[in-house]
């Protein structure tokens, strides 16, 4: 079994070793893209870096380690579906090199992930004691956030909770839905419908968009109807091909466009409509949320592109604001996106 060191992380990824452990220690010429490559496979591999381990006196002010806890599970990785982390780990990684801090990060599986507020480690096996502060990225259970934020200063990227006072860096859900639903009817759409997939944990962010969704319903003089919100009532759990034949059944039935909570949903959507023979954008338009960059021989949904980089930036100035001053209220720092006008939105075909 080779050696888990910084020398296999360099082989694997084709970079030296110096630019590996370069990359651990933030220095200012690392391209933050090679850089989130680097802390991504660390992560992955289950290395630990520590540049020096401090004793059980060490103040918070001396502490120059920044923890980043990524909930994503090994099944989703394995998909390679951390596109978004690793965009907003360059974004961290930025900010924290200009900072002169350091960086752990880990990827957990949201389901199981469950710290105690009283235990001596987060993460197993990896000492805490030199941590400054934890910046949470996608949702984890709120009782291990509230046991993290008993620990350590704590932010949350793209994670509102209702029961934890965690600042946030989240995305501005009402004006990024608003801005698709419009495009879809000012292209003659009258009925449209709104679809998610369910997750491992309680994701808020989709009650979110969908609230925005019935929200531009009401303003744009639309109805409302039950029957085309698919997979958002608490004990729907559609899976994902029984999914597609609804949603193929009332674009037969007159639905024109669908609004898909996120663009890993639409992308796949796409693809399961094909094999059953809707056509998109001929038979119905599609759009997404967040900007991802399409899977290969996929069109350019119609979406909004999210700036994730900036939002790991505020990430850390946010934590930092945080750990300066600790009794200063909670905030909910909002982002807009971009719209972008893919190919999977057309006029209705008459």
């Amino acid at each position: 079994m080779e050696k888990l060191n910084q020398k296999l992380i360099a082989d694997r990824l084709q970079l030296s070793r110096t630019t590996v452990s370069r990359c651990f220690t933030n220095h200012p010429k690392i391209n933050p893209e090679t850089r989130a490559k680097v802390f991504r496979l660390a992560a992955e591999m289950g290395y630990s870096y520590s540049a020096q381990r401090t004793g059980n006196n060490v103040k918070l002010g001396d502490r120059k380690k920044l923890a980043v806890i990524v909930g994503i599970s090994e099944e989703a990785r394995s998909k390679n579906d951390t596109a978004t982390a690793e965009e907003l780990l360059v974004g961290i990684s930025e900010k924290a090199a200009f900072e002169k801090l350091e960086l752990e990060v880990f990827y957990v599986d949201p389901q199981t992930f469950q710290p105690q507020s009283r235990a001596r480690q987060i993460i197993k096996g990896v000492s805490c004691l030199d941590w400054k502060g934890a910046i949470l990225i996608y949702p984890l259970k709120e009782e291990a956030v509230s046991n993290i934020m008993a620990k350590f200063p704590t932010v949350s990227v793209l994670e509102d909770y209702d029961n934890c006072e965690v600042d946030c860096i989240n995305l501005d859900q009402i004006r990024g839905i608003s801005r698709l639903m419009q495009r879809l009817v000012d292209l003659g759409h009258k009925r449209i419908g709104f679809l998610s997939w369910k997750y491992p944990v309680h994701t808020p962010w989709v009650e979110r968009r969908l609230g925005a969704y019935v929200e531009n319903l009401y303003r744009l003089g639309l109805e409302l109807d039950p029957d085309i919100i698919l997979n958002l009532r608490r004990d729907e759990q559609i899976p994902l091909d029984e999914l597609a034949n609804l949603v193929a059944k009332h674009t037969q039935s007159g639905v024109t466009a669908w609004v898909c909570a996120a663009d890993h949903q639409a992308y796949h959507l796409i693809r399961d409509l094909k094999e059953r023979g809707i056509r998109v954008p001929e038979d119905c338009s599609i759009t997404g949320f967040d900007g991802l960059k399409p899977p290969k021989g996929m069109p350019q949904v119609t979406t909004i592109r999210v700036p994730f980089k900036d939002m790991g930036i505020s990430a850390v100035s946010s934590l930092l604001r945080k750990i300066n001053h600790p009794n200063t209220n909670r905030r909910n720092i909002q982002v807009s996106g971009e719209m972008i006008v893919g190919e999977t939105s057309a006029l209705v075909s008459t």
